[in-house]
């Protein structure tokens, strides 16, 4: 990775759809936003930080993940999540936080991503 700022920080806005719901998963018992749309959406927006600081021929992939979900929102319910990285190197850990608009906590946790070499991934893939 290229320049390196002290902190990282964002955070994005989404509108619960049934695509991020459980019953895109197979559990069709309530609609509301499911634990893997959660971590794809969180996945998403700690790549999109780190974009621009990579350097040419290098991307990300998410390595590890811890994640509390404390509390359900329902599809047409507008959250927020954030994301911190207080240090960056070749392994960065994100905190993270999934937030309703009223600033309840609807889940939190530690994303990891790593960077690494595009051309070098891909010949991995192909063996």
């Amino acid at each position: 990775m290229c320049r390196q700022p002290p902190t990282i920080a964002g955070e994005r806005r989404l509108t619960v759809t049934s695509d991020d719901s459980t019953s895109r998963w197979g559990d069709r018992t309530f609609e509301v936003l499911s634990t893997p749309a959660i971590l794809g959406h969180t996945e998403r927006l700690c790549a999109d930080l780190l974009t621009p600081y990579l350097d040419a021929g290098e991307s990300t992939v998410g390595v590890s993940v811890v994640m509390n979900h404390r509390a359900p929102a329902r599809v047409g319910d507008e959250v927020v999540i954030s994301a911190t990285a207080p240090r960056m190197g070749t392994r960065v850990e994100f905190q993270f936080e999934v937030r309703d608009v009223h600033g309840n906590i609807l889940c939190d946790g530690v994303h990891g991503r790593a960077a690494v070499n595009t051309d070098r991934f891909r010949r991995r893939l192909l063996r």
